[in-house]
């Protein structure tokens, strides 16, 4: 959805709005995806393409119950939403914000360079997130361990426990009342 591209953009508006029927279908309440990559185009425009193509895709969907939710991503390359601030900006620019969440991937914030590791460093990531996005906003977690280490931009998963996270992040996670009752996937 960052593509600078028209023709791609425009391919990737319309797979998304399948995708979200697709889930209105189903019953299925969120639809998590990663915002793109703005191919040189730079991050700014790449955000402004993002937020452009969710207000079509909101009002192409119009009065189907879906939750679409910006993944957090490691930040390989030119993608976007490896640092909270472009989710923020994202949803900034977005007319309609009432059918948008987050979606938090352990793995990806890590290879971002947001640590976890303890206690201090996770309320620190915590209330980074919360300033730029808002805690509220997050509907889903992945939880991943990454096979690369810190602020690696690498987005390569590992399971729980073998990899280079950790696993008291994890114990952090789940015993945070804050995300009590929300969906955690282990991808």
């Amino acid at each position: 959805l960052a593509s600078p591209d028209d023709p791609l953009w425009r391919k990737s508006i319309d797979a998304m709005v399948v995708e979200v029927e697709r889930c209105a279908r189903l019953g299925i309440a969120d639809l998590v995806f990663h915002p793109g990559a703005h191919v040189g185009s730079g991050e700014e425009a790449g955000l402004q393409r993002v937020a452009q193509a969710l207000d079509l895709v909101i009002e192409r969907t119009a009065g189907l119950a879906v939750t679409i939710d910006l993944e957090t991503t490691a930040g390989q390359g030119t993608c976007l939403g490896h640092r909270f601030e472009h989710l923020q900006t994202i949803l900034d620019l977005a007319s309609d914000r009432s059918r948008l969440g987050v979606c938090v991937d352990t793995c990806h914030i890590f290879a971002a360079g947001y640590s976890l590791a303890e206690r201090g460093l996770y309320d620190e990531a915590l209330d980074a997130f919360d300033r730029a996005v808002g805690l509220r906003l997050i509907r889903v977690w992945h939880l991943n361990d990454s096979v690369r280490g810190l602020g690696s931009r690498v987005d390569r998963h590992a399971g729980i426990g073998a990899g280079m996270i950790g696993l008291e992040p994890f114990r952090l996670i789940l015993n945070d009342p804050r995300f009590r009752g929300l969906p955690m996937i282990l991808e």
